[in-house]
Protein backbone atom coordinates (compact mmCIF):
# COMPACT_ATOMS: atom_id res chain seq x y z
CA UNK A 1 0.00 0.00 0.00
CA UNK A 2 1.64 3.13 -1.28
CA UNK A 3 0.03 6.80 -0.93
CA UNK A 4 1.25 9.34 -3.76
CA UNK A 5 2.24 12.49 -2.81
CA UNK A 6 -1.17 14.13 -3.62
CA UNK A 7 -2.89 11.40 -0.13
CA UNK A 8 -0.19 12.55 1.79
CA UNK A 9 0.18 16.05 1.25
CA UNK A 10 -4.08 15.79 1.05
CA UNK A 11 -3.83 14.04 4.86
CA UNK A 12 -1.24 17.04 6.58
CA UNK A 13 -3.76 19.57 5.19
CA UNK A 14 -6.62 17.84 6.75
CA UNK A 15 -4.48 17.01 9.77
CA UNK A 16 -3.82 20.69 10.05
CA UNK A 17 -7.02 22.25 9.27
CA UNK A 18 -8.62 20.16 12.20
CA UNK A 19 -5.59 20.59 14.59
CA UNK A 20 -6.46 24.38 13.94
CA UNK A 21 -10.07 23.87 14.07
CA UNK A 22 -9.70 22.26 17.95
CA UNK A 23 -7.17 25.42 18.67
CA UNK A 24 -9.49 27.61 17.46
CA UNK A 25 -12.92 25.96 19.22
CA UNK A 26 -9.84 26.04 22.62
CA UNK A 27 -9.20 29.71 21.80
CA UNK A 28 -12.84 31.03 21.14
CA UNK A 29 -14.29 29.11 24.36
CA UNK A 30 -12.54 31.64 27.05
CA UNK A 31 -12.83 34.31 24.39
CA UNK A 32 -16.70 34.18 24.28
CA UNK A 33 -16.37 33.93 28.11
CA UNK A 34 -14.90 37.28 28.11
CA UNK A 35 -17.01 38.68 25.74
CA UNK A 36 -20.48 37.55 27.75
CA UNK A 37 -18.58 38.80 30.71
CA UNK A 38 -17.61 42.43 29.12
CA UNK A 39 -21.29 42.56 27.94
CA UNK A 40 -23.05 42.03 31.43
CA UNK A 41 -19.95 43.68 32.78
CA UNK A 42 -21.30 47.02 30.21
CA UNK A 43 -24.74 46.35 31.14
CA UNK A 44 -24.33 46.78 35.25
CA UNK A 45 -22.18 49.89 34.44
CA UNK A 46 -24.76 51.65 31.93
CA UNK A 47 -27.04 50.74 34.34
CA UNK A 48 -25.65 52.29 37.20
CA UNK A 49 -24.00 55.21 35.25
CA UNK A 50 -27.13 56.59 33.57
CA UNK A 51 -28.42 57.63 36.66
CA UNK A 52 -25.31 59.23 37.78
CA UNK A 53 -25.23 61.24 34.42
CA UNK A 54 -29.07 61.73 34.86
CA UNK A 55 -28.36 62.94 38.14
CA UNK A 56 -24.46 65.41 37.33
CA UNK A 57 -27.09 66.78 34.15
CA UNK A 58 -29.84 68.03 37.42
CA UNK A 59 -27.24 69.27 39.23
CA UNK A 60 -25.52 71.39 36.57
CA UNK A 61 -29.09 72.55 36.07
CA UNK A 62 -29.90 73.49 39.29
CA UNK A 63 -26.39 75.11 39.66
CA UNK A 64 -27.27 77.11 36.10
CA UNK A 65 -30.57 78.67 37.20
CA UNK A 66 -28.75 79.26 41.15
CA UNK A 67 -25.91 80.80 38.88
CA UNK A 68 -28.59 83.45 37.11
CA UNK A 69 -30.30 83.78 40.22
CA UNK A 70 -26.91 85.27 41.57
CA UNK A 71 -26.74 87.24 37.97
CA UNK A 72 -29.62 88.64 38.55
CA UNK A 73 -29.30 89.53 42.05
CA UNK A 74 -25.92 91.28 41.64
CA UNK A 75 -28.19 93.30 38.63
CA UNK A 76 -30.46 94.31 40.98
CA UNK A 77 -28.01 95.20 43.92
CA UNK A 78 -26.04 97.11 41.32
CA UNK A 79 -28.94 99.05 39.94
CA UNK A 80 -29.98 100.01 43.80
CA UNK A 81 -26.27 100.91 44.68
CA UNK A 82 -26.85 103.05 41.57
CA UNK A 83 -29.61 104.72 42.96
CA UNK A 84 -28.19 105.03 45.86
CA UNK A 85 -25.63 106.73 44.29
CA UNK A 86 -27.57 109.59 42.45
CA UNK A 87 -30.54 109.71 45.64
CA UNK A 88 -26.72 111.00 47.85
CA UNK A 89 -25.85 113.37 45.45
CA UNK A 90 -28.87 114.78 45.40
CA UNK A 91 -29.82 114.79 48.77
CA UNK A 92 -25.81 116.66 48.76
CA UNK A 93 -26.82 119.43 46.46
CA UNK A 94 -30.21 119.75 48.55
CA UNK A 95 -28.46 119.97 52.05
CA UNK A 96 -25.35 121.80 51.09
CA UNK A 97 -26.47 124.68 48.72
CA UNK A 98 -28.98 126.07 51.42
CA UNK A 99 -26.62 125.27 54.25
CA UNK A 100 -23.90 127.27 52.79
CA UNK A 101 -26.36 129.91 52.45
CA UNK A 102 -27.57 129.80 55.58
CA UNK A 103 -23.92 129.75 57.01
CA UNK A 104 -22.83 132.54 54.42
CA UNK A 105 -25.85 134.69 55.47
CA UNK A 106 -25.10 134.04 59.50
CA UNK A 107 -21.39 134.69 59.16
CA UNK A 108 -22.80 138.23 56.96
CA UNK A 109 -25.16 138.66 59.68
CA UNK A 110 -22.98 138.07 62.45
CA UNK A 111 -19.85 140.49 60.93
CA UNK A 112 -22.87 142.95 60.47
CA UNK A 113 -23.97 143.08 63.76
CA UNK A 114 -20.12 143.42 65.45
CA UNK A 115 -19.67 145.94 63.20
CA UNK A 116 -22.91 147.72 64.20
CA UNK A 117 -21.78 146.95 67.91
CA UNK A 118 -18.35 148.09 67.67
CA UNK A 119 -19.09 151.57 65.61
CA UNK A 120 -20.56 154.43 68.29
CA UNK A 121 -23.77 155.53 68.07
CA UNK A 122 -23.75 158.69 65.73
CA UNK A 123 -21.00 157.11 62.75
CA UNK A 124 -23.72 154.74 61.99
CA UNK A 125 -24.52 154.91 57.89
CA UNK A 126 -21.66 157.27 57.78
CA UNK A 127 -19.16 155.82 55.60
Amino acid sequence: MEFSFLEIAGLVVIILVSAFSVAGIVVSIPLFKLINRLRFLSEKLNESLVPAVENLNRTVSNLNSGIGSVSDLTQSISSIVEQLEKIVRLARIIITSPIIKLISTGVGLAEGLRKSASEPDGKKGKN
